[in-house]
């Protein structure tokens, strides 16, 4: 195999044919040319199947055996958003990787890659945890997460019902240096958004909330709390590898579940679109038990082809920054950042237990299984145990375009910048739970009060 072979990488490219041409809606009459033009520049490397389903996949469909883009029914699954796995397999792009240069089997450390008795690739959904590194690391296009912004696209152009970004807090300097908050929300509008909000916002609804869940179910020295904030992948590979700790899991939703939740609550016709640098996110979102708070999830990869192929450059947009989110908030986007958040706030509302308060980190999927395994094995001394799949946190997901460390360096500084360093001293927590009703005072955020059931999901019980 080539280097040339090897370096094959036309995703960028599809990602932004496909984006202008739903943004110029014409994508229908023009996906045959796409098609076509893609094959001409990169016929040496690749085939007409293999870009036709990587147009598939960024129109959010899943890869068929046809030269053609589109088959019969395909246009209403498209407008439907197709069900199934988000993570797929493009056998024939597959085929073409020598067995010792399987990247995506050992970047899959469930163990969900794997091939079957006529050599083709497949995905057992029952192990995979849904992180994305495994495409991460194809350079074939042969794996991918299908898209979902060809649907947001029409819907943005339509302008018919008022559409939220919520965005996470890991933008941070993912834009480029001169993108600031304020430049990147002007962008956002420019699209057609209503408005951008700061998923660390909610984050900060979810740590009150999982302050107060450590004082209630964290009472001796043999009681511990693993968080559910943040990272998808973190749960399912509790779900699937360690169910007898699912009973000390918080039952919090993560910030971007929490985020369309208060959204839809306050504006019922509204749509909220989630942007972040998580695969998993687009799979958390479809979840039966979550399903309906979050419409269309994107990766800061498929952002830039959108603004790119609709002329927006955020470097060039005014600074109309709306800041609404605590320090504690805008962290989560790194490891350690939950626990950070908790324990200050806790410090804030519960005084008392400030110093019952031990926290760990898991970063990394690696080190996630270790902890877990510890804790299984009672040889854990910490109380709150925080695990992010991605090294470094949300600024590690697939989806990201900055290195993680540049992504944790940004975030640290955007949080150094926000109005308030916990959600107790931020008054836009209080202006939201005065909207939703609470007036006088902070509600009961655990058990079965209101507050406490919009931000809790119901976990799945071994």
């Amino acid at each position: 195999m080539t280097d040339q072979q090897k370096s094959l990488n036309i995703r960028p490219r599809i990602l932004y044919q496909v984006a202008k041409a739903a943004w110029e809606g014409n994508l229908f009459e023009r996906r045959e040319e796409i098609c076509r033009l893609v094959h001409q520049e990169f016929q040496d490397r690749t085939t007409r199947r293999q870009i036709a389903n990587q147009i598939r996949l960024a129109m959010g469909l899943p890869p068929h055996d046809s030269d053609t883009v589109i088959q019969e029914h395909d246009e209403e699954a498209l407008m439907g958003l197709e069900d199934g796995s988000v993570i797929t397999i493009d056998p024939s792009a597959c085929a073409l990787c020598p067995p010792e240069d399987r990247a995506c089997e050992k970047a899959c450390l469930s163990g969900a890659i794997y091939h079957d008795e006529s050599g083709r690739t497949k995905i057992d959904p029952a192990k995979c945890l849904g992180d994305g590194h495994c495409v991460q690391v194809c350079s074939f296009g042969a794996l991918a997460d299908k898209s979902q912004f060809v649907p947001l696209i029409q819907l943005l152009r339509q302008k018919e019902q008022p559409v939220y970004a919520s965005v996470a807090p890991a933008f941070a300097g993912q834009f480029g240096p001169g993108v600031t908050a304020g430049k990147f929300r002007s962008a956002l509008l420019k699209l057609g958004f209503t408005d951008m909000l700061e998923t660390a916002l909610y984050a900060d609804l979810v740590t009150m909330k999982e302050a107060f869940e450590f004082d209630d179910h964290v009472k001796t020295a043999d009681d511990f709390m693993i968080t559910s904030c943040c990272c998808p992948v973190w749960i399912k590979l509790i779900e699937n590898k360690f169910p007898e700790l699912i009973s000390h899991i918080s039952p919090s939703v993560s910030p971007m579940v929490a985020s369309g939740r208060v959204i839809k609550t306050l504006e019922p016709e509204a749509k909220v679109v989630f942007i972040g640098p998580c695969v998993a996110k687009k799979t958390e979102a479809l979840l039966p038990e979550l399903a309906g708070a979050i419409d269309f999830v994107l990766t800061f990869q498929e952002l830039k082809a959108i603004l790119e192929a609709a002329g927006v450059r955020p470097e060039e947009e005014p600074d109309a920054e709306n800041a609404v989110a605590s320090w504690g908030g805008r962290v989560y986007a790194r490891t350690g950042g939950v626990s950070a958040a908790v324990g200050t706030t806790l410090a804030k509302l519960v005084p008392r237990r400030a110093q019952s308060f031990t926290p760990i980190q898991a970063d990394g999927i690696p080190d996630c299984q270790k902890v877990l395994d510890q804790i299984k094995n009672g040889h854990l001394e910490a109380n709150f145990i925080e695990g992010m799949a991605c090294k470094g946190g949300c600024v590690g997901g697939p989806g990201r375009l900055l290195t993680p460390e540049a992504g944790t360096q940004n975030v640290n500084q955007y949080g150094d910048l926000a109005p308030a360093h916990t959600p107790v001293e931020n008054p836009q927590v209080y202006s939201i739970l005065t909207r939703l009703g609470h007036n006088n005072e902070v509600p009961a955020l655990t058990g079965e009060s209101p507050m406490a059931v919009l931000l809790a999901r119901k976990l799945k019980q071994p």
